[in-house]
């Protein structure tokens, strides 16, 4: 099987849950209503898994040094509504799916 089918076999249904585990991540700590709607912050949710995959499998460690140095430049000013711990939160669930679609990857690749 090509590679790119293996790719979007792991990732495709693999943020179709993501998105379902942010939404309740924001039931459960934000209090928001449940609404399937994407917004500007999932698809940067989505842009982060994808970089983070993608350097898991072409063997680039740095990328999440990279990603961790954006998050902190990014940071969450004390006047938003969104708390410090929501944002770690996410950040490591964000890494959590990434490192999974790669182990995921490992188990296919090395399979065939």
């Amino acid at each position: 099987m090509p590679r790119i089918f293996v790719f979007a076999f792991i990732f495709v249904p693999g943020e179709i849950s993501a998105l379902f585990i942010f939404k309740t991540l924001n039931i459960l700590l934000l209090k928001q209503k449940w609404e399937l709607k994407i917004n500007l912050s999932v698809i940067k949710g989505n842009l982060e898994r994808l970089f983070l995959f993608l350097s898991l499998i072409y063997g680039v460690p740095h990328g999440l040094i990279a990603f961790g140095a954006i998050k902190i430049g990014t940071r969450i000013k004390p006047d938003e509504k969104i708390t410090n711990d929501y944002f770690f939160i996410g950040n490591m669930i964000s890494l959590l799916i990434s490192v999974c679609y790669f182990a995921v990857w490992r188990h296919f690749i090395t399979w065939h």
